[in-house]
């Protein structure tokens, strides 16, 4: 068996042990350089996990205080819908779901607070469904909202893993936009009707309980053919949510891949 060692050329041993040594010295300096910031910016990093501890806090006596939670004995339809996507979903702890006053909005979202997870239904939302009879919509937008607690979209670290790609010019608006198209498919193919879904977004755009059984998908998605070219990618590219024209036919065009 040969002897590597023995065999090595010198130089590249010289080269060696003054690369090791260089490299020693900028791992030490690197590590000195981490534990210097870490020491300088404890307490800032304190002071912010005590800001959004205080912040949860007043979010839960804003929440608690002022709109109605869901649960077995409160709006069991709604919890069930909840509860049964959770599972689905593969979630840990089922996310609080509160209806609150929407004062004229028709809008849902998804917040975490530290650990806690939170879906809020406004109220003109869950009218608009709900009074039609449309259980299957308003479970589309639910799902939406639980889906972004699944995908990760609410999660403290990986939003700040990847908070300096944000400097990136419009970088970080797209990254949402791509979110709430994620959030769609998963409300899709939890409720696993394509029309209920495409209709819940376009109830949500409308607004109207009146008008809403009056719907036409077909007709509503070709209105995205008379967008102007330079002023929808200028309305786009600052937008934190896609047109719901594009949101309407992505989950159609998804619905046709899942129906082959």
């Amino acid at each position: 068996m040969k002897n590597v060692h023995v065999l090595r050329h010198e130089k590249e041993k010289n080269y060696y042990t003054f690369m090791m040594v260089v490299s020693v010295v900028v791992w030490l300096l690197c590590l000195v350089g981490v534990l210097a910031a870490l020491v300088f910016c404890l307490p800032l990093i304190l002071i912010g996990l005590f800001v959004s501890w205080l912040s949860s806090q007043y979010f839960k006596a804003v929440v608690f205080g002022n709109s109605i939670q869901v649960n077995e004995k409160q709006f069991p339809e709604i919890d069930r819908i909840v509860r049964d996507f959770s599972r689905e979903l593969g979630l840990s702890r089922i996310p609080l779901v509160f209806v609150e006053n929407g004062n004229g909005s028709v809008n849902a979202f998804a917040v975490k607070m530290l650990s806690k997870k939170y879906v809020i239904l406004k109220s003109d939302l869950v009218d608009l469904m709900l009074r039609r009879g449309r259980t299957d919509e308003l479970a589309m937008i639910i799902g939406h909202e639980l889906a972004h607690h699944a995908a990760g979209h609410t999660a403290f670290f990986r939003n700040l893993a990847i908070l300096p790609g944000r400097i990136i010019p419009f970088l970080g608006a797209a990254y949402g936009r791509a979110c709430e198209l994620t959030a769609d498919r998963i409300g899709y193919a939890l409720v696993g009707d394509g029309r209920a879904a495409q209709n819940s977004l376009i109830a949500v755009a409308l607004g109207c309980q009146s008008l809403a059984d009056r719907i036409d998908i077909e007709r509503f998605a070709e209105q995205e053919r008379e967008i102007p070219g330079l002023m929808g990618f200028v309305h786009k590219i600052f937008s934190s949510h896609p047109r719901m024209t594009r949101r309407v036919i992505e989950i159609s065009e998804f619905d046709k891949r899942q129906s082959k």
